[in-house]
């Protein structure tokens, strides 16, 4: 937050006037004025006793805690991430929450960190009773960073809120919250498409190799968005008892992850919604005993043509605690809850992954 504001929050906050922090510093009131709407600063000798006066120090005055970089704050969360997994749920939030009460204002950070937190919450075993402190958490700083002035903060929040109720099934809270939101459709229709028009000023300059990783980052995106839609369409027809018709999508989406070389756990994902659907145990066994090999392979895109410029690799194996306890407790797999051969599987890879 720039200084002006800080001035003009907290001398709001304490009661005090423009007039009475001018006649404590001995300057004008227009002086005052000028500082809160930014045209003018304070002579550096006034910054001590403005700091006292608005009960403050002058890190804060000077923004200093405000100004960290998107490097530090991803290193705040994986700090977070850390601590979880070495000391807990408990202090994984307190670390977290300590964080956030140094950068009162920095709503990327918090952004970074609920999220962090909602996901290591998500995979954890954790009961619903132990679990709902830290869910109040959350669901507080989603609240708050719904309020925010960033749309892509604000509405990212709102999608995890809406989700949330869902799940919980107020779907009447759920509603509202997707009626504020912006339909993105209705967004991008009405902006030049800014990541087209960079590619072809790569292209003009000769940057061949940063176009070609702009185009892979869109079609991994695009592709992503894809499976997810194929995945919940086949969801949808299961549910309006067109069986038939969930199985044939099912089948294409298998081969359009293999046509976009994603891994195998891609692939598998629609068929296992057909097993589980038709309560077929052997084949969901078969499916998930290859879904859980598959995890356990990093998904490396540089042997791919369409991805091999994007940095990294995909670690599904995070992922397996919560695909493990889902697999344990889920009532949809009720019907294979007491095989014998579901119960090694869960337990073989739990020695795996150190639970």
């Amino acid at each position: 937050m720039p200084m002006n504001l800080v001035i003009q929050e907290r001398r709001k906050e304490l009661g005090f006037t423009q007039e009475q922090v001018a006649e404590y510093l001995g300057v004008s009131i227009p002086a005052v004025s000028k500082w809160e709407s930014g045209l003018t600063s304070p002579d550096l000798s006034l910054l001590p006793p403005l700091a006292r006066f608005l009960k403050t120090d002058l890190n804060t005055l000077f923004c200093f805690q405000e100004d960290i970089s998107q490097q530090e704050i991803g290193y705040f969360c994986r700090e977070a991430a850390a601590i979880v997994q070495a000391k807990g749920m408990a202090a994984g939030f307190e670390a977290a929450e300590q964080k956030i009460h140094e950068y009162p204002h920095n709503e990327t950070l918090l952004h970074c960190l609920v999220l962090q937190l909602d996901g290591l919450l998500t995979m954890s075993e954790l009961s619903d009773e132990q679990r709902k402190p830290y869910d109040d958490k959350i669901v507080g700083w989603y609240e708050q960073l719904a309020k925010s002035g960033d749309g892509r903060i604000s509405n990212s929040a709102d999608f995890m809120l809406a989700g949330r109720c869902i799940r919980g099934g107020d779907y009447d809270k759920a509603q509202e919250i997707l009626d504020r939101m912006p339909d993105k459709e209705d967004v991008l229709s009405s902006m030049a498409d800014k990541r087209m028009m960079q590619v072809n000023l790569f292209l003009q300059q000769g940057k061949t190799v940063e176009a070609v990783r702009m185009l892979q980052n869109s079609l991994l995106q695009t592709l992503n968005k894809a499976q997810l839609l194929l995945w919940k369409l086949i969801d949808a027809e299961l549910l309006a008892g067109k069986t038939q018709t969930a199985r044939s999508i099912a089948d294409k989406a298998g081969r359009i992850a293999e046509l976009s070389d994603f891994t195998e756990y891609h692939s598998l994902i629609p068929h296992l919604s057909i097993a589980t659907a038709e309560q077929n145990a052997d084949e969901c066994i078969r499916i998930l005993r290859d879904m859980l090999a598959s995890m356990m392979k990093p998904w490396d895109r540089s042997s791919s043509p369409l991805f091999d410029q994007i940095a990294g690799t995909s670690d599904l194996k995070q992922m397996l605690p919560a695909v493990l306890s889902e697999m344990e407790q889920n009532s949809a797999y009720g019907f294979l809850q007491g095989r014998e051969e579901l119960a090694e599987l869960i337990s073989t890879y739990k020695e795996m992954v150190g639970e």
